[in-house]
């Protein structure tokens, strides 16, 4: 039986990596979005990002960047390169930062009782066309499984069935991706040891006018890439090319107020953005930059989980509903016999 712990490493693997299902025509997961425009291998060394995630806060005209990047390389010797727009500071961060985030925005459950649909009493139809697996490999302590969707419900009943606990926010993504014909590589945890070639987060402190991050070395990239950013702010944040426009291709995922959580010291208000270039030479504009929302509202703090109140397979509403009738129709009769006894 997985244990809880293994199983939610694999949940949050699969989030994060399945980001909307971003994965191109071809069954290869994309490359992680590296602001640094990729590392440096020595020559005859290979090296490959294979996730990003960043923590961005900006205060008082001093921006910090915690940068995470899981890099596996054949060469123990690899360089970096990080562009700033002044002279940074750079120390290591702490990766419980990046767990205490993950605690902070796992959303709430929220039940809601449904007295009244009837369920799996079909031919089974409205759970839709299962995915075809393409292919299922083993990359040491990682299962990639290859799919391709037809139907946006099946992909989502085969995702639950083997426990891709995926955030609403990504769920509502599918059907877009599966309509477009793209595939989908599921990722789940199933060794207990951790992924060789992971790094300490690097911290990256520097001047600047303005909350930026520097993208802009990606663009020659060659494979799709994927990016997710925690933008601390005093306000809900949105995102967008340094004198252009917004990606063709983003989201946010979470957002709320974190005042009096144990991730407050980054800033008031933490906005989770996930963004995803196809074509990251086309599509990748320049360094991001970001700005305050219209509105606080928050996102992707709760999901709603649809409980059925049924018995033997009968919603209990049309049961007392059904009572209720026949009580109120005999009644009537009874009324009715009485009357014509006394007449």
């Amino acid at each position: 039986m997985t244990s809880p712990v293994r199983r939610r490493r694999g949940i949050r693997l699969a989030g994060a990596l399945a980001l909307a299902a971003g994965f191109a025509v071809a069954p290869v997961a994309p490359a992680a979005a590296c602001a640094c425009g990729g590392v440096a291998p020595l020559p005859g060394s290979e090296v490959a990002v294979g996730e990003e995630h960043a923590i961005i806060s900006w205060r008082d005209g001093v921006e910090q960047i915690d940068l995470l990047l899981a890099v596996l390389s054949s060469d123990s010797e690899a360089g970096l390169v990080f562009p700033t727009p002044s002279p940074a500071t750079v120390s290591l961060g702490a990766r419980e930062d990046f767990a205490a985030i993950d605690r902070v925005t796992t959303p709430r459950r929220v039940e809601e009782y449904d007295w009244w649909t009837f369920r799996g009493m079909g031919d089974g139809s409205t759970a839709g066309a299962p995915p075809e697996v393409l292919d299922v490999v083993q990359l040491g302590p990682i299962e990639a499984t290859t799919l391709a969707a037809s139907d946006t419900a099946g992909l989502e009943t085969w995702l639950a069935e083997h426990d891709y606990e995926l955030s609403p926010a990504v769920t509502e993504l599918l059907g877009g991706y599966v309509d477009r014909g793209w595939f989908f590589v599921a990722l789940k945890l199933t060794g207990d040891a951790p992924l060789d070639g992971g790094l300490d987060p690097l911290r990256f402190t520097f001047e600047t006018d303005e909350l930026v991050y520097p993208l802009e070395l990606s663009r020659a990239a060659t494979e799709p890439q994927t990016l997710r950013l925690f933008v601390f702010a005093d306000h809900r944040q949105r995102v967008s090319f340094v004198g252009a426009g917004s990606p063709a291709t983003s989201f946010t995922s979470w957002a709320a107020p974190v005042v009096g959580t144990e991730v407050e010291s980054f800033g008031a208000y933490l906005t989770v953005l996930e963004l995803f270039f196809s074509e990251p030479e086309s599509q990748i504009l320049g360094d991001l930059t970001f700005a305050d929302t219209l509105t606080d509202d928050t996102a992707g703090t709760q999901y709603t989980v649809v409980v059925p109140v049924a018995l033997l397979g009968i919603p209990l509403g049309w049961l007392v509903s059904g009572f209720v009738v026949v009580g109120i129709v005999g009644t009537l009769l009874v009324v009715t016999a009485v009357g014509a006894k006394r007449s």
